[in-house]
């Protein structure tokens, strides 16, 4: 594989950043959302929370229409952003240099299915230990709320394949959602599974692409 494999296509969520769903359906919870269960997917949203990653609904759209739906016309705008900051549960720090590492011989792209409060975050300085943004970890990042669909759908691949150039059978697709990797090897991606507990490096030098 390491002699075609020119891009690495990584998901953010379960496989960049450790995710804890119980968190943020707590948070969530917490400040008076009902069934928010309902809502809330392993790898996608329902309702209003997809709508939000798939850009149909700006954040002050979405606030709105969480507090109609808590039936609370109080709840802070900060406090709804903490509430999906809830499912990142911190980057294992040789991520960062793992990241690094591979662009030094790949294109590295990000395709993440996320909403302006997730990226709000991870576009500052909190982001990294260094201080740096995601955005600084990556040629591109290709993001569902920017495009307009969310993973699985066909759509938001048609879309970053068009814009990047890059060939599917030249690019390894990391995802930790069977449905995604699924549209993934149909369109001819070299794929990998990912389980967040293990160690992302492995995935690499067992490949030998590091």
């Amino acid at each position: 594989m390491s002699q075609k494999i020119k891009n690495i296509l990584f998901d953010l969520g379960g496989v960049i950043i450790s995710l804890n769903k119980q968190e943020a359906l707590n948070r969530f919870t917490a400040i008076g959302f009902p069934n928010i269960e309902d809502y809330l997917g392993e790898f996608r949203q329902e309702g209003i929370f997809l709508e939000y990653e798939e850009g149909k609904i700006s954040p002050e759209g979405f606030y709105k229409e969480f507090r109609k739906l808590c039936g609370n016309d109080n709840i802070a705008a900060e406090d709804i952003d903490n509430g999906w900051l809830g499912f990142l549960a911190g980057i294992p720090p040789y991520k960062f240099e793992l990241l690094k590492e591979l662009r030094k011989k790949y294109k590295v792209y990000l395709l993440s299915n996320t909403n302006p409060s997730v990226v709000k975050w991870a576009s500052s300085e909190a982001f990294s230990p260094e201080g740096l943004p995601i955005q600084a970890y990556f040629d591109k990042c290709y993001l569902s709320f920017e495009i307009g669909h969310a993973k699985p759908d066909r759509e938001i691949f048609d879309f970053i394949l068009a814009d990047s150039g890059m060939i599917p059978s030249e690019t390894l697709f990391l995802d930790d959602g069977k449905a995604n990797i699924e549209i993934g090897k149909e369109i001819g991606f070299e794929t990998c599974l990912v389980d967040q507990t293990e160690d992302l490096r492995k995935v690499f030098t067992d490949r030998d692409l590091l």
